[in-house]
């Protein structure tokens, strides 16, 4: 399961709603022209009624990747916004309704946060995946994965043109503070960091995705080495699960995935692949 550093005041009340979003483009040589029509999924599950342990964090994380892309200009009827749905059939659902809507040239941005076991088991994750990210008829996919061993969960696109982000490596624990007082970030601080990369670029130009996972990889480093490595209650989520970041150089270490490759960082995003 995912780790959590502290409690939370509440259950925050369910919503589920559709906008849309005209996307920015991904990066490398695959990007799009600014402006040109994008589609977004974005999926959170907090809650899940026993099956799995809750992660009470009042959907920042999507709240936080909404937020960037309304402010960058996606229009509001291009966004599904998926909330606590634990249903089997939700990658189904969700990617018909991107695939239903994308046209050659678009972007489609799939944001998913919440527990990896959810998506890797109960949603058949790495047999579901693939067939349906290459259902949306466009090159222009965009993947982002806020889960504990995130990677896994990028790696089921490899070799599928487009891009995936995960926030940690395929074998590293996800940290997501619950807010309150000290320095914890609310939410992941992967997707924390990577929203404000986005934020800071061009307002004019298209959203470079693989420029701003180097920056929120390398803040996110910073955030662990100077904020959760000196918590004793956040590093002490990470051994109760056998994990030890702080004997590692750094940490988290995910590859950015595109195309056909997994490329460290720091690193050039990869173009996707024929």
């Amino acid at each position: 399961m995912c780790l959590g550093t502290m409690k939370a005041a509440g259950r925050v009340i369910i919503v589920s709603f559709a906008v849309a979003l005209v996307a920015g483009p991904l990066s490398g040589a695959s990007a799009s022209p600014a402006g040109a029509p994008g589609w977004a999924v974005l999926i959170e599950n907090d809650w899940y009624g026993g099956r799995y342990a809750d992660l009470p964090v009042g959907y920042v994380n999507s709240t936080r990747m909404l937020t960037l892309l309304t402010r960058r200009g996606w229009p509001a009827d291009h966004i599904l916004l998926v909330r606590d749905d634990l249903a089997p059939g939700l990658l189904y659902r969700a990617l018909g309704w991107l695939a239903a809507r994308v046209r050659p040239g678009d972007t489609a941005l799939l944001y998913v946060a919440g527990e990896y076991e959810f998506f890797a088991r109960d949603l058949l994750w790495a047999r579901a995946m693939p067939a349906l990210w290459r259902q949306i008829p466009t090159s222009q996919r965009v993947l982002i994965v806020e889960t504990c061993f995130a990677e896994r969960l990028a790696m089921a696109v490899l070799g599928i043109p487009g891009i995936a982000l995960p926030s940690v490596g395929g074998d590293e624990w996800d940290l997501w503070g619950t807010g309150g007082p000290g320095r914890l970030i609310a939410g992941g601080a992967f997707t924390y960091y990577l929203t404000r990369a986005l934020a800071q670029q061009p307002p004019d130009s298209p959203l470079v995705f693989g420029a701003a996972f180097a920056e929120a990889v390398a803040n996110t480093r910073e955030y662990v080495r100077t904020v959760l490595l000196t918590t004793p209650m956040a590093l002490q989520s990470f051994h109760a699960r056998g994990a030890y970041p702080e004997r590692l150089p750094q940490f988290p270490n995910p590859h950015l995935i595109g195309g056909r490759s997994a490329a460290s960082v720091p690193g050039q995003p990869l173009a996707p692949g024929p």
